[in-house]
């Protein structure tokens, strides 16, 4: 009975300290803060690619290194990333069901609102290694986006993104 007495106060602890260290940041001005974050984040997004004609389903993990932590703006809260995203794509025609490969390699610019909301857009080369029953090529094309990125008050975000080729949701993790 002792033990768990002390178990639950320091699990107390713990839990207390997390959350006043997590929530030091002050109340600024929309879009005017000066966010500091950790220069890797690695994460999953699963939604519907585009490829033609065909909406079909794909997987893509995310990994961004920060390479400008500032930003190119002046006066709002901006940064910028070099992304990659890499996963499989899953197609169906004519009853035929096949896995390609989507990839995108592109810069993210950030642009945080406030501690929890960040929007954003994209701009690289993106495409599809396709599988033999859509006559195995490789595309690739110009890739422009936009998305948003809600930052809970642990280094897990919720994440959503659209572009020409692509629409899905997932999350992230700084580290």
């Amino acid at each position: 009975m002792k033990i768990t007495f002390v178990y639950a106060l320091l699990t107390f602890a713990i839990f207390s300290s997390a959350s006043f260290l997590s929530s030091a940041r002050a109340d600024v001005e929309p879009w005017k803060g000066n966010t500091v974050t950790s220069p890797i984040e690695l994460g999953v997004l699963g939604g519907m690619n585009l490829y033609g004609d065909d909406a079909n389903w794909s997987l893509l993990g995310t990994g961004a290194y920060l390479i400008a932590d500032q930003g190119w703006a002046d006066d709002i809260d901006d940064r910028v990333w070099a992304e990659l995203q890499l996963g499989p794509a899953f197609f169906s025609q004519g009853g035929d069901n096949s896995t390609g490969l989507q990839y995108s390699v592109h810069l993210r610019w950030d642009f945080t609102y406030n501690e929890y909301w960040t929007f954003y857009g994209l701009g690289g080369l993106g495409g599809f290694v396709l599988p033999s029953s859509l006559g195995s090529d490789f595309t690739i094309h110009p890739r422009f986006g936009l998305g948003v990125e809600y930052q809970t008050k642990t280094a897990l975000m919720f994440r959503g993104e659209i572009s020409h080729e692509f629409m899905g949701v997932g999350i992230a993790l700084n580290f």
